[in-house]
């Protein structure tokens, strides 16, 4: 059996680090500000979602644009999501996010603070704690608002 250095074991380390790195760094999406006049959003009636790890409830209301990926859109909910989890009491800050094509996740998190914080990271535009999505059930139904001029 063949005998590791210290130096070889240093180097492999390091070597697995940098393609941790690049990995992660490939699978997240930049985020960006959504441009002045994107419309927000309306539910008109709470919609409960049942996804793999449980369910919470997005709020009747207006769905400001917070961030956008090259996917699509997140909009945030005008008050937190009803989860029926224990962390932050039952609820989370956080929204739908409607892709480009069409489909929705639901998110937690603070997708604006990122792109905030994107200007003083390593990563970039990439972020370092990005929204948790959760594919759900059923599909929402929303109307686009009116943007004012």
């Amino acid at each position: 059996m063949k005998r590791l250095t210290a130096s070889t074991l240093l180097r492999q380390a390091l070597l697995g680090f940098l393609v941790a790195t690049e990995l992660v760094s490939c699978a997240t999406k930049e985020l960006e500000r959504c441009p002045p006049g994107t419309p927000g959003i309306i539910l008109s009636e709470a919609v409960e979602c049942r996804h793999k790890d449980g369910k919470f409830t997005l709020p009747a209301g207006h769905y400001q644009p917070e961030a956008q990926s090259p996917k699509g859109i997140y909009y945030v909910a005008p008050e937190r999501l009803k989860t029926d989890g224990i962390i932050r009491e039952g609820h989370e800050r956080g929204g739908l996010f409607i892709a480009r094509e069409g489909w929705q996740w639901a998110w937690t998190g603070h997708p604006g603070w990122e792109v905030d914080q994107s200007a003083t990271t390593i990563t970039g535009k990439r972020g370092i704690i990005m929204p948790t999505h959760y594919k759900f059930e059923p599909f929402v139904k929303y109307q686009v608002a009116k943007t004012r001029r």
